[in-house]
C-alpha cells in the first residue's frame, strides 16, 4: 500500500489500453512524465509538494512500464504515448495541463505541447527539445557511432539482445548500473571505451556502489525492480525498448511537425552533471529557435540525470516558482 503523500495507482483506459495513474491534491492539474529507466514512482518527491502547493498532480506509468499494460510490438511512436496521454488527460476531465516530464517524459511532454497545445498550458523539460529532424535516420547515426565503439542506442535496436542481456537475473544489477551512471556521482561515459562487438550494456556499464546512495534508499531501489519485474521474462524493459527502437518512425514523424515552434511558457531544467547536456548542451539561444516562450535554462547543483529525485528540494524550489503560487501564472 501507499502512503497518503504518494497514492496507489488507478488504472485508467486510454487509447485501448489501462494506463496506471496515480493523482494527489486538488487545484490546477500538474501531468508529470517519467523516463527510463522510471515510472510515476520517479514523482514520489514531486506529487506531495504538488498537492501541498495547490495543485493537482497527476504522474503517469506510460504504456510499458509498471502497473500500466505492456502491449506487444516492437516499438510504439512518440505519438502513440501521446494518444495515451491525451487520452489520461479526457477520463480525467482536465481540460489544460502543466507538463513536466524527465528523460522521454520530457520529449513527449515538448511534443504535447508542439502537437496538441490546447491542451498543455505551460511545458517543463529536463532534456533538450531534439527541434527539426536531421538529414539522416537516427538508427544509421548511431550504427556509424557503433563502429567506432559500445554505443547503448544502437545495441537496444537489436531485437532480443537487451531482453537476454538486461532482463531475468541481469534486471537488478543493470538498473543498479544504469541508474548510478546516469546519476552525478556516475560516469556513464566509462560505457563508451568498450567495443560495440560482444559487448553488452551490463558488461558496458561500470559497477555501482552498494545502496543506499545519497538520493536512493534500498526500499526505493527495491520498488523500482519489482516494478519492472511484473513486465515478467523478455517483458521486463517492454517500455524502454520500444521507445528506443521507434527512434526511425519518430524522426519521420517529426519531419511533418518541422518549423512548428512550441509556443507556450517553457523552462528547461537540468542536472547540472547530467550526462545528456555532453550530448545535446542545453543551449538558451538555440532552443528558443524552437521554443519560443523558453524563459530560461536552470542547471541544479549536484544533480545528475535524474534530478528530480537526486536534488528534490532544489527542483521542487524551481518547480513551484515556475507554476506560481496557484497555477500557472507567467
Amino acid at each position: 500500500m501507499a502512503s497518503a503523500a504518494f497514492p496507489d495507482p488507478v488504472l485508467v483506459a486510454s487509447n485501448g489500453i489501462r494506463l496506471a495513474v496515480r493523482s494527489l491534491g486538488s487545484g490546477p492539474a500538474v501531468l508529470l512524465l517519467h523516463g527510463f529507466p522510471g515510472t510515476s514512482y520517479s514523482w514520489r518527491h514531486q506529487l506531495p509538494a504538488l498537492a501541498a502547493a495547490g495543485f493537482r498532480a497527476v504522474a503517469v506509468d506510460t504504456r510499458g512500464y509498471g502497473a500500466s499494460d505492456r502491449p506487444a510490438g516492437l516499438a510504439h511512436s512518440s505519438a502513440v504515448v501521446e494518444a495515451d496521454l491525451v487520452g489520461v488527460l479526457d477520463a480525467l476531465e482536465i481540460e489544460q495541463a502543466d507538463v513536466v516530464g524527465q528523460d522521454f517524459g520530457s520529449m513527449y511532454a515538448w511534443n504535447l505541447a508542439q502537437r496538441h497545445p490546447a491542451r498543455v498550458r505551460s511545458v517543463l523539460g529536463t532534456v533538450p527539445f531534439g527541434g527539426d529532424p536531421g538529414p539522416v535516420a537516427p538508427s544509421t547515426a548511431f550504427a556509424a557511432v557503433a563502429d567506432r565503439h559500445f554505443l547503448h542506442l544502437h545495441y537496444f535496436q537489436q531485437l532480443g539482445a537487451a531482453e537476454r542481456d538486461l532482463g531475468g537475473d541481469h534486471l537488478a544489477e543493470f538498473l543498479r548500473r544504469l541508474m548510478w551512471a546516469l546519476s552525478a556521482e556516475g560516469n556513464l561515459f566509462s560505457a563508451f571505451d568498450h567495443p560495440s562487438a560482444g559487448t553488452s550494456y551490463l558488461d558496458a556499464l561500470p559497477p555501482a556502489p552498494p545502496l543506499p546512495w545519497s538520493w536512493l534508499s534500498e526500499a526505493e531501489f527495491t520498488h523500482y525492480l519489482e516494478s519492472y519485474a511484473a513486465g515478467g521474462p523478455g517483458r521486463e524493459l517492454a517500455g524502454g525498448l520500444q521507445s528506443y527502437r521507434a527512434v526511425d518512425l519518430d524522426w519521420r514523424l517529426a519531419q511533418q511537425w518541422a518549423g512548428t515552434p512550441v509556443a507556450q511558457p517553457a523552462l528547461l531544467v537540468m542536472g547540472e552533471h547530467d550526462p545528456v547536456r555532453t550530448f545535446a548542451p542545453p543551449d538558451l539561444a538555440t532552443q528558443r529557435t524552437w521554443l519560443t516562450g523558453l524563459s530560461d535554462v536552470v542547471l541544479v547543483p549536484r544533480a545528475g540525470h535524474f534530478v528530480q529525485q537526486e536534488q528534490p528540494a532544489a527542483f521542487n524550489r524551481v518547480l513551484l516558482d515556475w507554476l506560481g503560487p496557484n497555477g500557472f501564472s507567467r
